[in-house]
């Protein structure tokens, strides 16, 4: 195939492509179309398959040409995807498309979003305070209170034969006596509170490094990504046979709302994985074919009994493990580098 096409690039994010596919191949697919319309279309006083051809053309050539075009663009835009080594994060735009009756070639102008390049930040610049986790009297006493008022225990009063029931009804061990259940509550809710903060602080020294790595994600991929989040909701909801709308009303949210936070998610959710890449890379994180292996047994045996054992040998599904395996591990020493154990 001959160079059919001209690049321009409009800036790091978004190449644009003018794209001439010539009036031969078109007109090829054209006939084709038109030949298989002529023997699917059914007229008044011709049989099926019967119908002249100029007939069939004089009613749908408008939408046979724009069909042959749409079978024909696949094509074109992959050739020179593969010819120009570019991986877009987003589907086409079309700014351009083509004037179907010149009889002539078919030019159309697109632009395709590519990810732009980005340098891992000074990760050493970033700050987290640590806070204290306390737990006070009254946070113990309105957990033992909230026990007391949800537990199958008559009992009215919070003393010691009260808290050796509570113990064994929730298969406490070693309570022996009132105090024993404070401190037991108050330890739970410290690591609780703790767990929490981690949480609270891991997203902190993520925000900052993302900040510090000046990743912006391009306004289309974000765009389409929440699109795919709103296409799944929707296919789920079908699948489940609910109706989207009564279910967004019943947990009083609305889709223009949903929208947002699907836009929100879809940023942030790029913004991780293109810093965890750098910093993989940047690392040299690189899961073993042991490791990966043993990580490919485990969800065998947690999958369910009517999983098709064939996916587990599929070469798309085992690189998508190995991606998510190096994620994971890039993101447990990020936050070890930062916050430390």
């Amino acid at each position: 195939m001959e160079q059919f096409y001209e690049r321009k690039d409009i800036n790091e994010s978004t190449v644009e492509f003018k794209i001439k596919i010539p009036q031969d191949s078109f007109q090829e697919t054209y006939n084709r179309l038109l030949k298989e319309k002529t023997k699917e279309t059914d007229v008044k006083g011709f049989r099926k398959g019967k119908v002249p051809k100029e007939l069939v053309e004089s009613e749908m050539s408008e939408t046979i040409k724009i069909q042959s075009f749409e079978k024909l663009v696949p094509l074109y835009i992959t050739t020179v995807l593969e010819k120009e080594n570019l991986n877009p994060i987003a589907p086409p735009a079309y700014k351009e498309l083509p004037d179907f009756k010149k009889n002539d070639d078919l030019e159309f102008v697109i632009d395709i979003t590519i990810m732009p390049e980005f340098q891992l930040g000074n990760l050493k610049k970033i700050k987290i305070e640590k806070e204290d986790v306390k737990i006070s009297s009254k946070d113990v006493t309105d957990a033992l209170e909230s026990i007391q008022k949800n537990s199958p225990t008559k009992a009215k009063e919070m003393n010691d034969a009260w808290a050796k029931e509570i113990a064994k009804s929730m298969k406490i061990e070693k309570i022996e006596k009132l105090e024993d259940l404070k401190k037991y509550v108050k330890d739970t809710l410290k690591k609780q509170k703790e767990h929490m903060m981690r949480h609270k602080l891991e997203d902190k020294a993520f925000e900052q490094a993302i900040e510090l790595s000046k990743i912006s994600i391009p306004e289309p991929a974000v765009k389409y990504e929440a699109e795919e989040r709103e296409r799944a909701f929707l296919h789920d909801m079908e699948h489940k046979n609910i109706n989207a709308d009564d279910f967004l009303k019943a947990n009083n949210i609305t889709l223009e709302r949903m929208r947002e936070l699907w836009l929100k998610d879809a940023k942030q959710a790029l913004e991780s994985d293109v810093f965890l890449k750098l910093y993989a890379k940047e690392k040299d994180i690189k899961i073993s074919d042991e490791d990966l292996k043993a990580k490919i047994e485990l969800i065998k045996k947690g999958a369910p009994k009517d999983t098709d054992p064939n996916i587990f040998e599929n070469e798309q599904w085992i690189e998508y493990i190995k991606r998510i395996e190096e994620k994971e591990t890039a993101f447990n020493k990020f936050v070890k580098e930062v916050l430390g154990e």
